[in-house]
């Protein structure tokens, strides 16, 4: 009797059938819920990955792009140490411009620095991600901030190169203007004969002199000179052509005067600004060629 009594107390421990059948289907419940979360895991995972590779891309190109700034910034600094050699009169406006490059020099510098720190911060989020560890959360709010990271920065070299045209311009115009003033300096002390090319040159002098060094005026100087010079100074203008000079500026063979004579043609069709510092310079040519200066 107390065998019997005993094996009864021990089988109503026991799991009935029904108990686990419940037991597996709930843990079954349970794996199927964790297999779920994992592949939605892992699908977050490549994706944030995708946007890492094209963060990557982004900021080689912007690495790109501040080299080819930073080329353009040196030759701006070469061309302006070349223009503060040969132009004293003008050393105040130079080493402005000087200063302009060193600043943007130095804001390339800024943007290379953040363009590490970026560098940095990608390493960081593939680890983060390659760990497993963080949330969707955590890795989107990473992404997100290194966007605007990279959008700042696009927008700063777009700033740069837009000041670097502008700076670019002006030292074209300082350059354009020293070459003329230069080569009239030399005229204007030279003998010549003919008297109407003789007043021509003056006029040339008189018009391109200012005691101004701003690039703007010394460019607008010399538009207006040229503009003068191609309405007054050559063969169907009457102020300073005179008969023997017009015969010789239709016979001449000349490489400078036939290049005068092209460039007066192209400039009849559809006049050109850029070629305004050209015209000036390529009469004084025609003059020295004339009067065999």
């Amino acid at each position: 009797m107390l065998i019997g009594m005993s094996v009864s107390c021990e089988k109503q421990d026991w799991f009935s059938p029904e108990d686990v059948d419940a037991l597996k289907a709930q843990h079954q419940t349970q794996l199927n819920e964790l297999t779920f979360a994992n592949n939605t895991l892992t699908t977050s995972a490549a994706d944030l990955t995708t946007q890492v590779t094209t963060l990557t891309t982004t900021v080689e190109t912007l690495q790109a792009e501040v080299t080819s700034l930073t080329t353009s910034n040196t030759t701006l600094s070469s061309e302006n140490t070349t223009l503060t050699a040969t132009n004293t009169a003008n050393t105040t406006t130079i080493s402005g411009l000087n200063d302009d490059v060193t600043d943007l020099t130095a804001q390339v510098a800024t943007l290379t620095g953040n363009i590490a720190t970026l560098d940095a911060q990608i390493v960081t989020l593939n680890t983060t991600i390659t760990n497993s560890g963080a949330t969707t959360t955590d890795l989107t709010t990473q992404i997100t901030t290194l966007t605007t990271s990279v959008t700042t920065l696009t927008a700063q070299v777009a700033t740069l190169e837009a000041a670097a045209d502008v700076l670019e311009a002006d030292i074209l115009a300082m350059k354009n203007f020293k070459s003329i003033r230069d080569k009239l300096d030399v005229m204007v002390a030279a003998t010549i004969a003919d008297v109407n090319l003789n007043k021509a040159i003056d006029s040339l002098s008189i018009g391109l002199t200012s005691t101004s060094i701003t690039p703007s005026v010394l460019k607008g100087l010399v538009t207006a000179e040229a503009n003068w010079l191609f309405n007054n100074a050559v063969t169907s203008g009457t102020t300073s052509m005179t008969t023997s000079a017009t015969a010789f500026y239709n016979t001449s063979t000349d490489t400078n005067v036939v290049n005068y004579k092209t460039l007066i043609t192209e400039l009849t069709a559809a006049w050109n600004a850029a070629k305004e510092p050209q015209l000036i310079l390529w009469f004084i040519e025609f003059i020295k060629e004339y009067e065999n200066l």
